[in-house]
C-alpha cells in the first residue's frame, strides 16, 4: 500500500463535514478547533520527521534517543499536570519512565516476542510507544494521588513516624491509595480495552502484517506489559522524588507550585 499526497488530500476532505456543522452552529468553536488541528499537525510533522530518521537509518542509538525525547516530553507533561515543583519531580519522572520502559520493553522484545531483529526500529518504536502511551496518564493520576494524600492527610504519616516507624512504613497508607488509583481503574477498564482499544491496536498489528492470532496474542502481551511498566515507573519516580519532599527531620515540605 502506497499513500500519495492525493490520497492525503482526499482523506482530509472528510474534515469538511464536521467543520461545516461546527461553522453553522458555533463559529467560535470552529476557530478553537482549527487551532487545535493545526497544533496537532505541527506535532505530527515533527514526530514524523523524527520517525523517518529513526526508520531510515535504523541505528539503535537513534531509537534510544527517540525514547529519551519521548520521556523528557512526558516528564514535562507530568510536572505541569500534577502541579508539583519541577525540582522535586522532573528528574525522578525521567528516570522512572525511561528505566521502566527500557526494562519492560527489553523483556517483551528479547524474551517474549523474540523477533528476528528485536532492536530494530520496526519493533522497538511501536513497543516502547505503546508502553509510554499507557504509562503517561497512569503516572499523572498516581503521583497526584500520592502527594495530594500526603499533604492533605499527613496525620497518619506523623503518627507512624513518631512511633518509630521507618519512612517506608509510615508512607504505607499513601502507597496503598496510590496503588488503588492505578490498579483499580486498570482492572476495571480491561473489559473496555477489549471492546474499544483492541480494535484500534489490532488494526495496527494487522496492517503491520501479523496474522489475527498473532495480533491478538501481541495485544494481550502489550496490555499487561503496559500495566507492569506503569507500576514500575511510578514506584521509581516516587522513591526518587520523596528524597526532595522531606527535610532531614522527616517533615513534609511544600511540593506543589504556587498556582
Amino acid at each position: 500500500m502506497t499513500l500519495t499526497y492525493l490520497n492525503l488530500l482526499l482523506g482530509l476532505l472528510l474534515v469538511l463535514v464536521p467543520a461545516y456543522l461546527v461553522y453553522t452552529y458555533d463559529r467560535l468553536l470552529l476557530s478553537k478547533a482549527t487551532l487545535s488541528v493545526v497544533r496537532m499537525l505541527v506535532q505530527l510533522l515533527v514526530m514524523g520527521a523524527c520517525l523517518w530518521a529513526v526508520f531510515h537509518f535504523g541505528w539503535f542509538w537513534l531509537c534510544l534517543l527517540w525514547l529519551l525525547l519521548l520521556v523528557v516530553a512526558a516528564a514535562f507533561l507530568v510536572v505541569s499536570r500534577t502541579h508539583i515543583l519541577s525540582r522535586v519531580l522532573f528528574l525522578p519522572a525521567c528516570v522512572g519512565m525511561f528505566s521502566s520502559v527500557a526494562i519492560v520493553g527489553a523483556y517483551v522484545l528479547l524474551v517474549v516476542l523474540q523477533p528476528a531483529d528485536p532492536l530494530n526500529a520496526r519493533w522497538f518504536v511501536p513497543v516502547t510507544g505503546v508502553l509510554m502511551a499507557h504509562l503517561l496518564p497512569t503516572s499523572i493520576r498516581a503521583i497526584r494521588t500520592f502527594y495530594d494524600s500526603l499533604t492533605q492527610d499527613s496525620q497518619p504519616y506523623y503518627t507512624l513516624s513518631g512511633n518509630g516507624a521507618s519512612r517506608l512504613h509510615a508512607l504505607a497508607p499513601y502507597i496503598t491509595r496510590t496503588l488503588r488509583s492505578m490498579v483499580l481503574p486498570a482492572t476495571a477498564n480491561l473489559s473496555a480495552m477489549g471492546l474499544f482499544v483492541m480494535p484500534m491496536l489490532l488494526s495496527g498489528l494487522l496492517m503491520g502484517g501479523l496474522s489475527p492470532l498473532q495480533a491478538m496474542l501481541s495485544f494481550v502481551i502489550l496490555i499487561f506489559a503496559s500495566i507492569t511498566a506503569s507500576i514500575l515507573s511510578v514506584a521509581i519516580t516516587l522513591c526518587l522524588s520523596c528524597r526532595h519532599a522531606f527535610n532531614r527531620q522527616g517533615q513534609i515540605l511544600q511540593v506543589f507550585t504556587a498556582d
